[in-house]
């Protein structure tokens, strides 16, 4: 045994030195007898303890371990081999030992690489990216650690598949290891659903920004703060952060860190093409041809905006309409893990429906909703500014406005108002819902449209449930005969309300 309480060799390899320990592996410099060469071997324990789980979590293991070893890129760490050493029972990878230092031991604090080199470096693994999504292998854990880089400037992927091999446990081990890096995971992974090629996008976008500009899109003091904000915030525009970065950066950067899915870059080759785009001194073709739109537009609108300032934690909305997601009462004393799984449980119950493709209940007319009193539309006294009431004639064909509210509920008041106008005034309550962690949760949804005046307008969305209140406003303009959906959530642990146009 060595001093570390580990046997001097599994399998056929033998152990030289441990290189470094994670909660569930160990990563040893090894030797290679039969090839004689030096290589990183880690080791991994088969944690389930029911037999019929661990023989399955190691057959995926193995299996996985094959698939990842078809990866073929002067980007990526190979993997050599993979086993189960007969006398421990050890499950073990052998991956290629790349000399260099891993990325996050050379960032300094509130310190940024120089353009091109961080350019450079995103292209790079971008396109080690794009080599392993076109076999079909998704990283899932793209972050500064994992990225070495060695003494000629190149840097590697390391632990690609070996992400993906310990993801088996997760689903009958602890699930706080679901919870790598929370600065780096995309806004799917941090609410529990499946990565995909987009989530290793979305990753490599963080740690862009942090190369860029020296600071993380989504830092805050706390774990589960961080997962927040992942979640729910768009990250300032780097050259607002770093002033002097070129506008293609914004819309590099605002491309890969797009919360839906299907806004970020259609492949992590179009990421590196900008990457490259960039340093050459053009506009990055994907990124600048992107069309003004949803979550991604609303980044690229606020950021082509000269000297356009966003607080960090805030939504934009394009030019002129934005909306702000406060972070409100957090959980005091909730701290490490529990705080993470708790944060994330919650966020994903509060998705539940469409991650699982299960509706909730529906409503007379189709839409889902859980009301318990009908909708009363009712004007303040005296109108509201810049409004008439919405029984006076208003000259020209009305705008439309549908609202669409889902929350997290179980019972509550929910009042809407436009340009200080009452135009819903109403109970709602949720559906019970499926518990997580002993902790029950409801899921409900409101869905309402009403004619409006034309012209720029203001709405507050005010929502009351036991000893708590939550109200936002968001602004917008209103075309004749148009019709503009208002996106609401209320839901995750901290009960935040988000207003955002669709």
């Amino acid at each position: 045994m060595t001093a570390e309480g580990v046997p001097r060799a599994l399998g056929r390899y033998e152990l030289l030195q441990v290189l470094g320990r994670g909660t569930s592996a160990v990563v040893y410099k090894a030797r290679d007898p039969a090839l004689d060469r030096t290589v990183a071997l880690k080791a991994v324990g088969s944690a389930p303890l029911v037999e019929a789980e661990r023989q399955a979590f190691e057959d995926r293991f193995l299996a996985e371990a094959r698939l990842a070893a078809r990866l073929s890129h002067p980007g990526i760490a190979r993997i050599h081999d993979a086993g189960k050493d007969g006398t421990t029972g050890a499950l073990f990878v052998v991956l290629e030992l790349v000399e260099g230092r891993p990325l996050a031991e050379l960032l300094a604090p509130g310190q940024a690489m120089p353009l091109d080199e961080a350019l450079l470096l995103t292209a790079r693994v971008a396109e080690a990216l794009h080599h392993a999504h076109a076999l079909g292998l998704v990283h899932r854990d793209v972050r500064p650690a994992n990225i070495m880089v060695t003494p000629s400037g190149e840097p590697k992927l390391t632990d690609f598949g070996v992400a993906r091999l310990e993801s088996a446990r997760i689903t009958v081990t602890s699930a706080r290891q679901a919870f790598g890096e929370p600065l780096y995971m995309s806004p799917e992974q941090a609410v529990g659903e499946r990565a995909d090629a987009r989530s290793d996008i979305f990753s490599l976008g963080a740690v862009a920004y942090r190369i860029l500009t020296g600071r993380d899109a989504f830092a805050a003091d706390e774990p589960f703060k961080v997962l927040g904000r992942v979640i729910h915030d768009n990250a300032l525009p780097p050259s607002q952060s770093t002033p002097g970065l070129p506008a293609g950066v914004d819309q590099l950067v605002a491309l890969a860190l797009a919360k839906p899915r299907k806004d970020r870059y259609a492949d992590a080759g179009s990421m590196a093409e900008d990457a490259e785009d960039i340093r050459a001194g053009r506009a990055p073709r994907h990124a600048a041809a992107r069309p003004v739109g949803s979550g991604t537009g609303q980044f690229l609108r606020d950021a082509a905006l000269p000297g356009a300032a966003t607080a960090a934690g805030a939504h934009s909305v394009g030019a002129g309409e934005q909306t702000n997601v406060h972070r409100r009462s957090m959980l005091r004393g909730a701290v490490g893990a529990a705080a993470l799984m708790l944060v994330a449980g919650l966020e994903l119950l509060r998705r539940g429906s469409d991650a699982r493709g299960t509706p909730a209940p529906a409503g007379p007319s189709g839409d889902r909703t859980t009301t318990e009193a009908p909708p009363t539309s009712a004007t303040d006294g005296g109108g509201g500014a810049g409004l008439p009431s919405l029984n006076d004639p208003v000259p020209g064909d009305p705008a439309h406005l549908v609202f669409d509210l889902q929350h997290s509920l179980r019972r509550a008041t929910l009042r809407v108002t436009v340009d200080d106008v009452t135009v819903l005034d109403r109970s709602v309550a949720g559906a019970p819902r499926r518990s997580f962690l002993g902790l029950k949760a409801h899921q409900g949804r409101v869905r309402e449209s009403f004619d409006v005046p034309p012209g720029r307008r203001r709405v507050r969305v005010t929502v009351r449930w036991e000893d708590s209140e939550r109200s936002e406003s968001i602004s917008g303009n209103f075309r004749p005969a148009t019709t503009r959906t208002l996106s609401v959530r209320l839901g995750g642990v901290l009960k935040d309300l988000s207003l955002e146009w669709r």
